[in-house]
């Protein structure tokens, strides 16, 4: 029995039956003793939103580079300007000339007319000093192995204190181990975590990570990989000019095979789809972890995925049935 059977409220009776009398079967559901709706209110329980967690910290005054340019100019006259004044006074000795060939003449006068031979050898060793003397404190600078890993950990951290984002790609056809490899490595690279599902009908790739990450990795996915290049075939480690097709052992003879299908395949109408994006809670996967699975039915792609992700896997069918139609 429906709320309102004609699906209007003039259903609705203009007087209220009497509580006496038991309402007859025809009686609209609305107004019947067993009806869903009463005088309780439901109050759901608050789920509090993805971003909860997020802590941004106020930044500073973001300046132009024409801005950043006139600061640092100003700061460095500034700081000549202390040290001319400390010389002037006497707290610091005044810097030694700085010779080169192009004024030796004018600086040293009648000592180079003296012994112009035996100037110009000192005053190219001051110049090699000063240039040994630059690339060394260059190297002092420059950040070792590990100081830049520390360092690439530390972004990355700071990112994701600002938030988890989550983005899911349908890939028609990844066959090719080029593409299976660019999907994997660059996760990885980016410091992302995922799953990458190759079902029959299509693949599913799930990762998640900071935002600024995931910016990157959505350009890799949607712009610079061409989904219709199959890639290098394979490079078999038998020449096939030495040894016989008959005469290959069973690992040679797998991977020609392979590299026949990688030869065959047809990837002319391949397409990469972004199904969804959006933050995320917490993660749904280890940090760094990148896996990929082959699940030859719909229920082993939701049970990779998990009750809490097999959504994604129904939205990327509903597109494709969408796409379909």
């Amino acid at each position: 029995m429906a709320l309102l059977p004609s699906k209007t409220y003039d259903d609705v009776p203009e007087r209220p039956f009497p509580a006496s009398k038991p309402r007859p079967p025809t009686w609209p559901l609305i107004e019947h003793e067993h009806s869903p709706i009463d005088h309780l209110v439901q109050h759901p329980i608050p789920i509090p939103p993805p971003t909860v967690n997020i802590k941004v910290k106020p930044h500073g005054v973001i300046l132009t580079k024409q801005e950043m340019k006139k600061m640092r100019r100003q700061r460095r006259a500034a700081e000549q300007q202390d040290k001319r004044d400390r010389i002037k006074m006497g707290l610091l000795p005044p810097d030694p000339p700085k010779i080169k060939l192009a004024n030796l003449m004018r600086v040293l006068g009648n000592e180079a007319i003296a012994d112009p031979t035996k100037v110009e050898a000192r005053v190219r060793r001051e110049v090699a000093a000063r240039h040994e003397m630059h690339e060394r404190a260059n190297a002092e600078r420059m950040l070792t192995d590990e100081e830049r890993r520390d360092r690439r950990i530390y972004k990355t951290k700071v990112e994701e204190a600002k938030g988890i984002w989550c983005q899911v790609y349908r890939i028609e056809n990844l066959s090719s181990p080029s593409h299976r490899f660019k999907v994997r490595k660059n996760a990885q690279q980016h410091h992302l975590s995922g799953l990458v599902l190759t079902h029959p009908d299509f693949s599913l790739v799930v990762v998640e990570g900071a935002a600024k990450a995931l910016k990157a990795y959505k350009r890799l996915m949607l712009v610079r990989i061409d989904w219709t290049d199959p890639g290098r075939p394979r490079q078999s480690s038998v020449d096939d000019d030495d040894v016989d097709d008959e005469n290959q052992s069973g690992p040679s003879r797998a991977i020609a095979s392979k590299q026949q299908g990688d030869e065959s395949m047809d990837l002319s109408s391949n397409t990469c789809e972004l199904v969804f994006e959006g933050p995320v809670r917490d993660r749904s996967f280890p940090a760094g972890s990148v896996r990929m699975e082959s699940c030859p039915t719909d229920m082993n792609a939701k049970d990779a995925l998990g009750p809490k992700l097999a959504g994604y896997w129904d939205v990327a069918k509903r597109s494709v049935a969408a796409r379909d139609t």
